[in-house]
C-alpha cells in the first residue's frame, strides 16, 4: 500500500469514528428517542451503536411483555408492584431491560424501578412512531425510560392503527441484545399483540415468567400450558388463538409465578432463569 493510500485510508477511519453516534445506557434526563425501519435496521447507525454500547455493558438482558388492562385497581396495583425487583436485580448484575417505551402498566412501572436505582439499568422501549409524539400519536412516551425506538412502516395504510407493527423491529433489536448474554421475558396479562411477541420469544428460545393472576393473555397462555380452561369470554378466545400458534410447543421455556408472589418471588424467578453471573474474558 501506498503512503498516500496509507494516510487516506486513516483518515477514513478517524472520520468515521468521529461521526458515529454516541449512545450513553446510564444518567438522568428524558429518553434518546432513535428512529428505525424494519428494511433498514442493520443499516442504522445509531442501533448498531446502541447494540454495542449493549454488549460491552450488560450481561443479562429482561424483556417485558403485556400490559395491566381490564384488571381490578387491587390486582393492578399488586402487579405493578412486583416489577420493583427489577430495580433489585439491576444493583446485582449489569441488566438491560426492553419493552413497548409507553406510560402504562408495567412499562411505566418498569420506568419507576429505574428511577428508583437512580438510573442503573438501560430501560430500551420499541413503539410504532405513527402511535406517539411527535409523530402524530397522543400516546406518552414513558419519561423514565433511556431510550425509545421510534418504528416507522411506510407500508401501513393511512389511518390503520400502528401498534403491533413494530413487533419485529422489536424482536430484531432485543434478539441482537441477547447475543451472548442470558435473557428472559416476562409475560403479564396482554391482548392478542403479546401472544405474537410471546411467539417470538418461542422461536428465539427465551425462557419467559408468566405472571399468574394478572388475567388475559398471560393467564390463558397458563392455561394452555396446563392443559386447563380460562373462562369465557376474553381469555377463552386468547387461549384458541395461543393454541393455533403452537404457543405451548416448548414447556420448557414457561415459569409461572403468581401475583401474590410479589417483588420477592419474580426477583427469585428472575435469578433462576437467568443464572449466575460468569464473568467476562478480557
Amino acid at each position: 500500500m501506498s503512503t498516500i493510500a496509507a494516510f487516506a485510508g486513516g483518515l477514513c477511519g478517524v472520520l468515521l469514528a468521529l461521526q458515529a453516534p454516541s449512545v450513553a445506557l446510564r444518567g438522568p434526563g428524558p429518553p434518546q428517542v432513535l428512529r428505525a425501519r424494519q428494511a433498514s435496521l442493520e443499516r442504522n447507525a445509531e442501533l448498531r451503536a446502541l447494540i454495542e454500547s449493549v454488549h460491552r455493558e450488560t450481561d443479562a438482558i429482561v424483556v417485558l411483555s403485556g400490559g395491566a388492562s381490564k384488571m381490578s385497581d387491587a390486582k393492578q396495583r399488586e402487579l405493578l408492584a412486583m416489577f420493583a425487583a427489577i430495580g433489585t436485580l439491576a444493583k446485582e448484575r449489569h441488566i438491560a431491560v426492553g419493552d413497548g417505551g409507553t406510560r402504562a402498566g408495567i412499562m411505566e412501572a418498569a420506568g419507576k424501578a429505574r428511577l428508583a436505582s437512580g438510573s442503573a439499568f438501560p430501560l430500551i422501549g420499541v413503539a410504532p412512531a405513527r402511535e406517539i409524539p411527535p409523530g402524530g400519536g397522543m400516546t406518552p412516551i414513558d419519561p423514565n425510560h433511556s431510550h425509545v425506538i421510534a418504528v416507522d412502516d411506510p407500508s401501513l395504510p393511512k389511518g390503520q392503527v400502528g401498534w403491533g407493527s413494530e413487533t419485529a423491529t422489536m424482536y430484531w433489536l432485543f434478539n441482537r441484545f441477547a447475543e451472548g448474554r442470558n435473557s428472559v421475558a416476562v409475560v403479564a396479562n396482554g391482548g392478542g399483540i403479546t401472544l405474537s411477541e410471546i411467539a417470538a420469544n418461542v422461536e428465539f428460545g427465551r425462557p419467559m415468567i408468566l405472571i399468574e393472576g394478572s388475567g388475559r393473555a398471560a393467564d390463558a397462555l397458563i392455561a394452555l400450558v396446563r392443559g386447563t380452561m380460562p373462562a369465557e369470554g376474553e381469555p377463552a378466545l386468547l387461549q384458541a388463538k395461543a393454541r393455533a400458534m403452537k404457543l405451548n410447543r416448548r414447556p420448557d421455556l414457561f415459569r409461572i409465578v403468581p401475583i401474590d408472589a410479589g417483588p420477592t418471588g419474580l426477583l427469585d424467578a428472575l435469578r433462576a432463569e437467568l443464572g449466575p453471573v460468569v464473568p467476562r474474558t478480557p
